[in-house]
């Protein structure tokens, strides 16, 4: 039974147990639980065809503040049969399916020019392989991971033969139920490669609401994959309430489209942020980001880091104690309708207003002065 054994072991999938993934490293980031927000601007079809455009988007994108730049690296009759469609899709007419493609292609020939003018600009370059010949062309260009579209998902084919390069991989899940994401993630898990983050998304663009967005389903797959999860974000343009409640929920990479001009024509341009918007919105992941960074212990705001007085430990001073609605004789019992509860802090707090009520006065209080426990105790 040797040989049997050795060929029974040998077709067993290398990797049998899992472990939780919280931090995934990416070229020279980490990428995940207590990490900044991965941020990575989709050119997707919006370079139209011209290197310059494509490398314009690189300069934009690095401006903006964008941690990566994602292309796009397929060929149109690799990618989709030659299927007549006849309604539109996504907002255009189809025909042909392979056709529908062939203005998103990028030659295969750009691609060292485009590394080195990310690099230049400090900039990660990535980029989604649509077919095997892709994908080691990418992986000869050095990409540090691959990215895979929602659409290539349930192709186990594809999904082992990237896997086996045992680089990162960040899948996105449109269109997907629980069971064919976890059979996704078995798939690239079982050849070895559990350097894995998925993407939420919605593969409908733009969604019709935004409930359409279901962004709980974040928690959903953290909670059932113990993997990193961010966001592909295909909501209206120019909203960007989508990508920071999803960064509120954990998502630890937000990819959104990014455009030089949305009416530039292609198919990706519509759905697409051009410069501005793209830019605030980075801005306010950022600030998301710090919102959300303390423990979460409820206390006064304080620190180091703030100026003396500048704290809400300073602001407390501004909270109310108990003052004299009127003038209030000495030797008189103080009752309910001689008190007021005024700012800033002077005196007893109105928590203790119970252990002075009844009490007799000891000292003059002037109207409209705070007071204190010295007016209940005796002088020598």
């Amino acid at each position: 039974m040797g040989i049997e054994r050795k060929q029974f072991f040998e077709s067993l999938p290398k990797n049998l147990t899992y472990e939780p993934v919280e931090v995934v490293t990416i070229g020279n980031r980490l990428v995940g639980k207590g990490q900044p927000v991965f941020v990575i601007a989709e050119v997707g079809a919006n370079h139209r065809g011209k290197i310059e455009e494509a490398l314009r988007s690189i300069e934009l994108a690095a401006e903006a503040g964008a941690d990566a730049i994602k292309f796009q690296h397929l060929t149109h009759d690799k990618i989709a049969a030659d299927t007549i469609v006849y309604e539109e899709w996504h907002g255009k007419p189809v025909g042909a399916f392979s056709e529908f493609y062939r203005s998103a292609e990028i030659p295969f020939e750009w691609t060292d020019k485009l590394i080195a003018h990310a690099k230049k600009h400090n900039i990660m370059f990535l980029s989604s392989p649509f077919d095997k010949d892709a994908a080691d062309f990418l992986e000869t260009a050095g990409v540090p991971a691959f990215k895979i579209a929602s659409y290539e998902m349930t192709d186990d084919v594809l999904l082992r033969y990237i896997a086996r390069k045992g680089k990162p991989i960040i899948l996105s899940t449109g269109m997907a139920y629980l069971e064919e994401v976890a059979h996704a993630v078995r798939v690239i898990q079982e050849e070895g490669n559990n350097e894995i983050i998925l993407l939420h998304c919605i593969s409908i663009y733009p969604p019709k609401s935004f409930a359409d967005l279901n962004l709980r389903a974040i928690e959903t797959l953290e909670e059932a994959f113990k993997l990193p999860v961010g966001y592909s974000d295909h909501s209206k343009p120019p909203f960007l309430a989508a990508p920071i409640a999803a960064v509120a929920l954990g998502a630890c990479v937000i990819e959104k489209h990014f455009t030089t001009e949305r009416d530039g024509g292609s198919n990706d341009d519509l759905n697409s942020l051009e410069i501005d918007d793209f830019k605030r919105t980075v801005e306010e992941i950022r600030n998301a980001e710090q919102a959300l960074s303390r423990v979460g212990i409820k206390q006064p705001v304080s620190g180091e880091d703030h100026a003396l007085g500048k704290d809400e430990i300073a602001d407390r001073w501004a909270r109310r104690s108990l003052y004299a609605i009127r003038d209030i004789p000495a030797g008189s019992l103080l009752t309910e309708d001689m008190i007021i509860t005024l700012r800033p802090w002077g005196g007893i707090a109105p928590k203790d207003a119970g252990l002075v009520i009844g009490k007799k006065v000891l000292r003059a209080i002037k109207a409209r002065a705070p007071i204190t426990w010295e007016d209940f105790l005796e002088t020598k």
